[in-house]
C-alpha cells in the first residue's frame, strides 16, 4: 500500500501553529502585515487615475480620495517621492489614494482601515493606535 505524503499546505499550517504557539513568531503581527502587503500589491496593480479628486462626506467624517499626491492637503504627504499613502487628521478627515476602474472608485482597503483606526483612536484612546500595533503583538 503506497504511503500518503502530506500536502505542502498542511506542512505550512502545522509549522505556523507550532511557531505561533511556541511564541517564536508573533503570528498575529506577521499575518496582519502580510495582509497589508497583499492589499498594497493588489492596489498597485491598478492603473493610476491622476485627475481623481473626490470628497465624500459621511456626516461628520470627510474622506478625500485623490489620484495624485498634489491633491493632499499636508506638505509631507504632497511632496514628490513621499512614502505617505494616506493620513487622517484630528478634524475627522481621511485622505487617501483612489483609482478608477470602469467608472468606479477603488481604494486600498488596508489604508482606509488604518486611517479610520486613527480617527477612532483620536476620539477614544481605548482604540489601538494603528501605528503601534506591533507594540501590542497584534
Amino acid at each position: 500500500m503506497p504511503q500518503r505524503i502530506a500536502s505542502p499546505v498542511l506542512h505550512l499550517v502545522a509549522l505556523a501553529l507550532i511557531m505561533g504557539l511556541s511564541g517564536c513568531v508573533p503570528l498575529a503581527t506577521d499575518v496582519r502585515k502580510e495582509g497589508f502587503r497583499s492589499f498594497d500589491q493588489s492596489f498597485a496593480n491598478l492603473d493610476d487615475s491622476p485627475a481623481l479628486n473626490e470628497v465624500i462626506d459621511l456626516g461628520g467624517v470627510k474622506v478625500h480620495i485623490v489620484g495624485h499626491r498634489q491633491f493632499f492637503n499636508y506638505k509631507k504627504a504632497a511632496a514628490y517621492g513621499s512614502p505617505v499613502a494616506g493620513y487622517a487628521t484630528s478634524n475627522n478627515e481621511i485622505w487617501l489614494f483612489g483609482k478608477l476602474v470602469r467608472g468606479k472608485i477603488m481604494l486600498n482597503q488596508a489604508i482606509l482601515g488604518h486611517e479610520l483606526m486613527h480617527l477612532l483612536n483620536f476620539k477614544n484612546p481605548k482604540v489601538a493606535d494603528p501605528d503601534r500595533l506591533d507594540d501590542l503583538g497584534a
